[in-house]
């Protein structure tokens, strides 16, 4: 059985989504920043980085899209992503790092006391290049929904929806704001809350509705 280490709207969000989407048996082990800054943490993720994920043979796993491939790859049968060795999941493949190697890093360039910033004038600078970056990353998931969908992966929902999804909650200003910037991307993030197995995480998080 898989062990999540989990808080609460943080990275391990897309991973959870993903377990109960799948419906595969796995123990919820939910952490406070306080625990997740301990060294004791870095003995299961390196960087003391939010989401890990316990092995059934004592390993654990790391890196947020790392861990959506392996559990894609290690339950085929959920279709969570078309299948291993496919071109169509190289193409998930592709999507899914687009995704975790730009937008989640142009977000954690804007995140408030950041290891980028010196003091509050570049900290401020930073959130506005983030904001300004992330937007264009946007406009190409968004410009792919609205020729591909309704889903990332064209007629098939699949794990790639949900990061996606992990991402719309972190926007900034605010998700509402994105919403009206891509209305593509609100009618992804609607038709996510509405899956009904995610309904009981989605509550967890604080993400059953949009910031407003």
């Amino acid at each position: 059985m898989y062990k999540l280490y989990n808080v609460k709207a943080w990275g391990s969000m897309g991973v959870h989504f993903l377990l109960e989407e799948m419906n595969v048996p796995y123990t919820n082990i939910w952490m406070t920043p306080e625990q997740v800054a301990a060294p004791e943490f870095r003995e299961l993720s390196p960087l003391g980085y939010i989401p890990a994920l316990g092995l059934d043979d004592g390993s654990t796993l790391f890196e947020s899209a790392a861990i959506v491939s392996f559990l894609v790859t290690a339950h085929p049968d959920k279709g969570m992503a078309p299948q291993p060795g496919s071109n169509e999941y190289g193409e998930f493949l592709s999507w899914l790092h687009f995704m975790s190697a730009n937008l989640y890093v142009a977000y954690n360039i804007g995140d408030a006391a950041n290891f980028y910033a010196r003091n509050a004038v570049e900290e401020a600078f930073l959130v506005e290049k983030s904001i300004e970056k992330s937007n264009q990353l946007w406009s190409i998931l968004a410009k792919r929904l609205e020729t591909e969908g309704p889903w990332l992966m064209g007629e098939n929902f699949s794990a790639l929806d949900i990061y996606a999804f992990m991402l719309f909650c972190w926007s900034r200003p605010k998700e509402i704001a994105l919403h009206a910037e891509f209305p593509a991307i609100a009618k992804l993030a609607q038709a996510v809350r509405a899956r009904p197995k995610l309904k009981a995480a989605l509550e967890a998080h604080g993400v059953m509705e949009p910031r407003s």
